[in-house]
C-alpha cells in the first residue's frame, strides 16, 4: 500500500504520523476527519486539520501541544481543543462523541463515543469520512455512510431525516457546500430541508448563529450563487419576513460582485463588508421592519445604522442620481455622508450610466488631495471656528468642479474673501 496515496504535503503527512504515534503510545485511536478528508478527495487540501480521538481529546491535545511545542485553546463543553502549532497552523482536536438535541435548534448535549457514532452525528455524508492514523492502518478510509460515492456522484446528502430538525443551520451549510463544490442537494435531503423550513425550524435558532451562517456564505468565493439559492428555497423569508431577494435585486447580483471588486481595487475600505450583502437581502423596510431584522440577527449599533441608512436612501437616491447631470460637488454632498457599505450597495443596484457616474466620482475623490487645509486658514489669520468647515467645504467643491485649477487660485480666493 502506498504510504501517501493522497499526495499530502510532506509536513502535513509528518504531522499526521506524529498524531498517530502519539495515540498509539497512549493506547488510543486517532483519526483525521471531516472537511480535511473531503478536500483530499476533491484534490484541494486545506491547511486546517480536524482530529478525532477515541479517548480523552482534551488531554490528547495537551500532549500533542507538548510534543510540538505548541499552545492550546480548549472548549470543554464539547470536548474540543485547538492546537496552534508554530510554523504550521491550527489543528482541531476533539473527543469522539455523540450529540443529542434537547430541543430543535438548541446546542447539543454531548457524550463520549466511538468513531462510527461520531461520524453519524455529522451534517452530510461527504463530511462523515475519516482516515485512520494508526501505523498499521495509516490513511485507511472509514466511510460507513458512502460519502465518497456521494462526492463522486456530485450530491449533498444528509445522514438522517431529522438532521435539519436537530440543527436547522444545516440548511445554510447544504446550500453553501452545494454552490462551493458545484454538487446537487440530493432530492430526499432537499425534501427534509424544505419540511424543516415549513415547520419554521429557523425560529428555534439564535440570531447569533444565523448571523454566523450568513457571514460564512458571504465569505465564499461566489456568495451570489448561495444567496440566490437560499431565495429560491424560501429560506430567507423564514429567517425573517423582511429578508428576501426581489427579482430586481436577484438580477443585480453579478453587478454586486463587480462593485465589490471595484471598491477593493480602489482601496475603499469597509468596516463590515458583510453588510453590503445584508442590504441586498433587505426589502424596502419600514423603521419597524428594520428594527425587527436588526434584533433577529443581533446586529451591532453600527450595523443597525447602516440598515436604517440604506432604508432611508434606497431607491430614491438612485433616482436623484439618474435624473440629471450634476457636478462632482453635488455627488459629494449626496454620497459622502453615507457609509462605504451603503455607497457600495447603491452602486451595485444602479443602472449602468449611474454606476459609471458613481465610479468616476469614487476614483476622483479617492485620488483627490485637497489644496486647502486648516493650517492655511490659520496662516491667513482667520480665527478657528465654524467658518473653517464652510471655507474648506467650498474650496473642496470648487476643486471638484474645476472652478479652481490649482492651489494658488484657492489661496487667492481665501485671501480676498475671508482674510481681514
Amino acid at each position: 500500500m502506498k504510504t501517501n496515496p493522497f499526495k499530502i504535503a510532506p509536513r502535513t503527512l509528518r504531522l499526521l504520523k506524529q498524531v498517530g504515534q502519539l495515540a498509539y503510545q497512549r493506547g488510543e485511536n486517532a483519526y483525521a476527519v471531516g472537511g480535511f478528508v473531503r478536500d483530499l478527495f476533491l484534490k484541494s487540501p486545506g491547511m486546517d486539520i480536524d482530529i478525532t480521538v477515541e479517548g480523552d481529546g482534551l488531554d490528547f491535545a495537551q500532549a500533542l501541544a507538548r510534543k510540538m511545542k505548541a499552545r492550546v485553546e480548549a472548549f470543554t463543553r464539547f470536548g474540543t481543543s485547538i492546537v496552534i502549532i508554530p510554523g504550521f497552523g491550527k489543528v482541531d482536536v476533539a473527543t469522539a462523541r455523540t450529540e443529542t438535541y434537547e430541543t430543535p435548534g438548541s446546542l447539543p448535549v454531548v457524550e463520549k463515543s466511538g468513531i462510527a457514532q461520531d461520524l453519524f452525528r455529522r451534517d452530510f455524508t461527504i463530511n462523515a469520512m475519516a482516515l485512520n492514523l494508526s501505523s498499521v492502518s495509516f490513511l485507511k478510509l472509514l466511510d460507513p455512510f458512502r460519502g465518497l460515492e456521494d462526492l463522486k456522484k456530485g450530491r449533498i446528502r444528509a445522514l438522517h431525516p431529522l438532521s435539519f430538525v436537530d440543527d436547522p443551520t444545516r440548511v445554510f451549510r447544504a446550500v453553501r457546500f452545494e454552490q462551493r463544490f458545484q454538487k446537487k442537494i440530493e432530492p430526499e435531503t432537499e425534501k427534509w430541508m424544505l419540511e424543516s423550513i415549513r415547520q419554521k425550524s429557523m425560529n428555534t435558532v439564535s440570531g447569533e448563529r444565523l448571523r454566523h451562517e450568513f457571514e460564512l456564505i458571504f465569505g465564499e468565493a461566489h456568495p451570489e450563487r448561495a444567496v440566490k439559492r437560499l431565495g429560491e428555497l424560501g429560506v430567507l423569508a423564514y429567517v425573517h419576513p423582511s429578508l428576501g431577494l426581489l427579482v430586481e435585486k436577484r438580477q443585480k447580483l453579478p453587478q454586486l460582485i463587480k462593485t465589490l471588486s471595484f471598491f477593493k481595487k480602489n482601496k475603499i475600505a469597509f468596516e463590515d463588508e458583510e453588510m453590503v450583502w445584508f442590504q441586498t437581502l433587505l426589502l424596502s423596510l419600514s423603521p419597524a421592519q428594520g428594527e425587527g431584522v436588526s434584533k433577529r440577527l443581533m446586529l451591532s449599533r453600527n450595523e443597525q445604522k447602516i440598515v436604517v441608512q440604506s432604508a432611508t436612501v434606497y431607491p430614491e437616491m438612485l433616482k436623484t442620481l439618474a435624473s440629471k447631470k450634476m457636478p462632482a460637488s453635488q455627488l459629494h454632498r449626496l454620497l459622502s455622508p453615507l457609509a462605504p457599505e451603503t455607497q457600495c450597495f447603491l452602486m451595485a443596484m444602479a443602472t449602468p450610466p449611474v454606476w459609471k457616474k458613481m465610479a468616476d466620482y469614487f476614483v476622483k475623490i479617492k485620488n483627490l488631495k485637497p489644496w486647502l487645509r486648516g493650517r492655511d486658514l490659520k496662516a491667513f489669520g482667520i480665527p478657528p471656528g465654524f467658518r473653517y468647515s464652510y471655507i474648506l467645504l467650498e474650496a473642496l467643491n470648487g476643486q471638484l468642479d474645476g472652478r479652481f485649477k490649482k492651489r494658488p487660485e484657492i489661496l487667492r480666493w481665501v485671501k480676498k474673501t475671508f482674510a481681514s
